[in-house]
């Protein structure tokens, strides 16, 4: 649901130790700024930022590590701590829960948020929504904003120093962008209104989630493996931060999750799962899920073959989930029953993610 009927697009920059020009973009919004951030992200960032403001007008008053969650409660801890500091604006630092904290603390306190991702893993940098999760783990909801970060800026040489699985995990998450939209869309006459004008370019816009990162991805993980940020990899880190932070700021909110999503947070719920898997790569299996689901079963070959080809789990069997209609019944649930489920074209029943799931793994076996 939107706030607003306002369409706001980012303004955003891509480049290698780009950190330098900060102070130009910066300028617009104010000169004391706060860091919000993850520690790891900090430790490599933070020097560049303060590099890039030394001998300016630029006044960073703290850098406060967003405690690892995005929850409504560290939003707001971080509210009341930086409130009486008063500062212009807030820099968010890190991967997606950070600048989704960043996002939320920057809204609470009513002034505007730059996004400086470290990592190439969502869309999160340019979007006008939070992820929230409970204070014990799992999804709780999102939270809307009247518009997208005020910039963001990418340094892709950072990026690149990240850990690949993240770029692994940014890629399952934006491949399935396209796959979920293209299917909550269907039936629907776009277009015939200003707000479905732009569903109709997002969804339209979502081909550039999916296309891309088959063509490059294996080779955009071969250079974040190495630490390099070349072609392929710039190439699919657009895709996973533009290009699907455009579908979500485009399209409207009932285009832009499905199943695969609601998969991804329902196994959430087996707090193993929740630790020891990254939101995109569950994602990635919760889109094979879908295709299986729909019907879609050679493409759902296709794209577990490509899965693989980047090691991401694309069965229970590698989650250590268990193929089990009682021990998945919390999370067919959740599957069936989220937000993201809310604009489908056909009802999906539990007992439907269960037999998608069971084909899935027959389908992943080494004997099929």
């Amino acid at each position: 649901m939107y706030i607003t009927d306002l369409v706001s697009l980012p303004s955003f920059l891509f480049g290698r130790n780009v950190y330098p020009r900060l102070p130009q973009l910066m300028r617009p919004f104010g000169k004391r700024f706060a860091v919000v951030g993850g520690v790891t992200a900090m430790e490599k960032a933070l020097p560049s930022l303060k590099a890039a403001i030394k001998d300016t007008e630029f006044e960073l008053l703290c850098a406060l590590p967003f405690g690892g969650a995005c929850t409504l409660g560290a939003m707001r801890t971080l509210r009341d701590q930086l409130s009486p500091l008063s500062p212009d604006f807030i820099v968010g630092m890190g991967g997606g829960k950070a600048i989704d904290t960043a996002k939320g603390v920057a809204h609470l306190l009513g002034v505007p948020m730059i996004s400086l991702p470290t990592l190439v893993s969502n869309c999160a940098p340019i979007t006008a929504l939070s992820v929230v999760y409970k204070e014990d783990g799992p999804f709780d909801s999102f939270m809307f904003f009247y518009g997208p970060p005020a910039l963001t800026v990418v340094d892709l040489a950072i990026a690149a120093g990240a850990p690949a699985k993240y770029l692994r995990a940014g890629m399952g998450d934006t491949l399935a962008k396209h796959l979920e939209s293209t299917f909550s869309a269907r039936g629907d006459v776009l277009g015939k209104g200003m707000m479905d004008h732009m569903s109709a370019i997002g969804v339209a816009l979502s081909s550039t989630c999916f296309d891309p990162i088959l063509k490059f991805g294996r080779q955009a993980l071969d250079e974040a493996q190495r630490g390099e940020a070349r072609q392929a990899f710039e190439l699919c880190a657009r895709s996973i931060i533009l290009s699907a932070g455009l579908v979500s700021l485009m399209a409207n909110d009932a285009y832009n999750c499905a199943l695969a999503h609601a998969v991804c947070y329902g196994l959430q719920l087996f707090p193993h799962v929740e630790e020891d898997f990254l939101h995109g790569d569950l994602v990635a299996y919760g889109a094979l899920v879908q295709l299986m689901l729909d019907g879609q079963t050679e493409r759902a070959q296709a794209l577990l073959s490509f899965l693989r080809s980047l090691g991401t789990p694309v069965t229970l069997r590698e989650m250590n989930v268990p193929l089990d209609r009682a021990a998945l019944d919390a999370a067919l649930i959740e599957a069936t029953t989220g937000p993201d489920m809310a604009h489908i074209p056909y009802k999906i029943t539990p007992d439907m993610v269960f037999d998608a799931m069971h084909r899935l793994e027959t389908l992943s076996s080494p004997d099929h």
